[in-house]
Order: C-alpha cells, then sequence, then structure tokens
C-alpha cells in the first residue's frame, strides 16, 4: 500500500513539477532525498533488530513523512493550476 501511494504521488507530482516555483521544488526534492536516506537507515536497522519496536515505529513514521510531503507538493501543484 505505501509503495502504490509513494509511486501515485511521485508520478503526480512529477507531472506538476512545472507549476511550482523552482525554488519551492528544490526544497521538496532535498527533503525527499533526507527522508529516503532515513527510511534506508531504518530499514536496515530494522532488518538488523526486526524485533525493536521502536526501530519499527521510527519506521513507519518516517515512511508517514514521506507521504505526508509528498501530499503538501502534489497539492501545491494543483493548487498553481
Amino acid at each position: 500500500r505505501y509503495d502504490a501511494a509513494v509511486a501515485e504521488l511521485e508520478r503526480t507530482l512529477e507531472e506538476g513539477r512545472g507549476k511550482l516555483d523552482p525554488r519551492t521544488l528544490r526544497v521538496v526534492e532535498q527533503n525527499l532525498r533526507i527522508i529516503d536516506r532515513a527510511i534506508d537507515d531504518a530499514r536496515r536497522a530494522v532488518a538488523a533488530d526486526p524485533g525493536n519496536s521502536w526501530l519499527r515505529s521510527h519506521l513507519a513514521a518516517t515512511m508517514k513523512r514521506k507521504v505526508d510531503l509528498l501530499r503538501s507538493a502534489t497539492m501545491l501543484t494543483t493548487a498553481q493550476s
């Protein structure tokens, strides 16, 4: 479910990127890279310690942050129409 939601939001953002101010787009993309690195790190940590509920919760919260950022950014593209 997460992967499908992210893929759809990324597709929508890509389609609307020309509607965003380049500075805004740059900030969004920088933050997405930071979140992606955090997700990768959290996934590795969970793989190394799958029983750690804090790590699993941290991973879920970080994934939610990515979806929230993508939703906000795509809303900006539609607001610029």
